[in-house]
């Protein structure tokens, strides 16, 4: 089972964020909410079971927080950009099928389709587009789905690292080759 080390876990009960250290934990055993938080500063965490895509314990979460486009509240990325970074498209599916926006803007004004397209993660662009996405989505730094294949291994390598993907430089540039030609014709 993958366990998500960097990513929000449980609920908080005061204003200060917690992220989980590695554990051999499944998500599903990570503490729930069982109603709509009554404390304004408890969270439901969605993203979790959206990166690591245990779809059930998602759904359910989804059903508790009410709002599918809630961003996390440590790196400030919505569970929709989660499940594209990790390419879990069935975490997508069930986003979207929650009412989540498929266009959901990250803090840094980031999205799922330049995430899926910055990790390779063809089945996802693919996915992303058909539900509407926006390929022409620019984030604060001027990046674009287009753009975000092109960043080069030595920026890339150090954010896959940082969210302990198993994906290496080959995994990357054989995904971003299969996005392109999904991205350029979303453009026509």
């Amino acid at each position: 089972m993958t366990t998500a080390a960097i990513v929000l876990t449980g609920c908080s009960d005061d204003s200060t964020p917690t992220v989980a250290a590695p554990s051999t934990a499944t998500i599903s055993d990570a503490p729930v909410a069982a109603t709509p938080p009554s404390n304004p500063t408890e969270v439901i965490d969605i993203w979790t079971p959206a990166a690591v895509g245990e779809i059930a314990t998602l759904k359910r979460r989804l059903a508790e927080c009410g709002d599918p486009n809630a961003l996390d509240p440590t790196f400030g990325v919505s569970a929709i950009e989660f499940a594209a970074d990790f390419g879990r498209t069935e975490a997508i599916r069930a986003i979207l099928d929650a009412g989540g926006d498929v266009n959901a803007r990250s803090k840094d004004r980031g999205s799922a389709l330049l995430g899926a397209a910055f990790f390779g993660r063809p089945d996802c662009v693919r996915l992303l587009l058909e539900a509407g996405a926006d390929p022409r989505i620019v984030d604060k730094n001027g990046t674009n789905p287009t753009t975000a294949l092109d960043v080069p291994w030595e920026y890339t390598q150090p954010i896959i690292e940082f969210l302990q993907m198993s994906l290496d430089r080959e995994d990357v540039e054989q995904g971003r080759a299969a996005c392109r030609p999904l991205i350029k014709a979303s453009l026509r």
